[in-house]
């Protein structure tokens, strides 16, 4: 995809949906991907899409999305804002965010091998939608994932504030 934040989308949105979702390993899973095209822009080796973009490169790199969200929630203390680290979540929202990344991929470009090293057929799921309606997709994803995070912020910070007020009202 040209425009690799694109892919944020679908991590957004499904975090929305699915809140027990490690959002920094499925965030980072829908674009690191995109690290062979740049190195292929960079040095000219290889293609820019090649067998990273495939279910090789999921098996490559949710090892590595995992690990850099761990070390996100360690570091920026992320467990005050989000739920509580769990690597299996983690490998999981990691793989997740991977084969979204190489499905909206497949949609674009010809020459990607979706289940490379098991099949090398390439294109198969090629056009099946325009790429116009494959970035309308992704636009409208992240819009609505960050609503509903928005909401569901909201929500929450209206509920602890009333707490907070109950209380308040309790000790006087």
């Amino acid at each position: 995809m040209p425009f690799t934040p694109m892919h944020l989308g679908f991590g957004i949105f499904l975090f929305s949906i699915l809140p027990f979702l490690d959002p920094i390993a499925l965030l980072i899973g829908t674009v690191i991907i995109d690290l062979e095209p740049i190195f292929y822009l960079i040095t000219g080796i290889g293609r820019m899409h090649g067998i990273m973009h495939s279910t090789l490169g999921v098996i490559v790199f949710f090892i590595p999305a995992s690990v850099i969200s761990w070390l996100c929630y360690r570091f920026l203390k992320l467990d005050k804002y989000l739920h509580k680290y769990n690597i299996y979540l983690s490998l999981i929202s990691g793989i997740i965010g991977l084969f979204s990344h190489v499905f909206f991929d497949a949609i674009l470009y010809p020459e990607i091998m979706f289940f490379y090293p098991f099949s090398q057929i390439n294109g198969i799921l090629y056009n099946i939608m325009s790429s116009r309606t494959d970035y309308l997709i992704l636009g409208i994803m992240f819009i609505v994932g960050f609503l509903i995070l928005g909401i569901r912020y909201y929500l929450k910070y209206a509920k602890k504030k009333k707490a907070e007020e109950n209380l308040d009202l309790v000790r006087r």
